[in-house]
């Protein structure tokens, strides 16, 4: 089976590895080791997305209006994202204060290099349509 370069399983993937870069690289920072900095980023999506999981379970059992169903789930899935990212680094550093700013930090690292991968992705696509066409 072969991909296409602009599928969206590809700017997936290709966006997944910047991720898990910036992830690591901010886990070593605030870990001072590498392979724990790669522990951290590794543990805490998996288990964000057991509690991710867990909480989607819940919200499918949700009896009230679907609009709000969603806001029932958003909220506190923010809430234990930030609470699994503090408790997964403090049991990897041991040190609040490096939980808490890896729980901040890395998100927004990897919000700002989204928006960018994003936009990037998009003039690709749109520079490639047009040689496209014309192949």
């Amino acid at each position: 089976m072969r991909f296409r370069h602009d599928s969206d399983l590809h700017k997936t993937l290709s966006f997944a590895t910047i991720h898990l870069a910036i992830a690591v690289t901010l886990g070593w920072l605030f870990t001072g080791g590498f392979v724990l900095g790669g522990v951290l980023a590794l543990v805490e999506p998996t288990v964000n997305t057991g509690v991710s999981h867990a909480l989607e379970k819940w919200a499918r059992r949700w009896r009230g209006p679907t609009r709000r169903r969603a806001l029932a789930k958003s909220g506190p899935l923010g809430v234990s994202h930030l609470v699994v990212a503090i408790g997964v680094g403090y049991a990897l550093t041991g040190s609040w204060a490096a939980a808490g700013a890896y729980a901040v930090v890395e998100p927004l690292a990897n919000a700002v290099a989204h928006y960018f991968f994003d936009r990037w992705w998009q003039r690709r696509r749109q520079t490639a349509a047009p040689a496209l066409a014309r192949a």
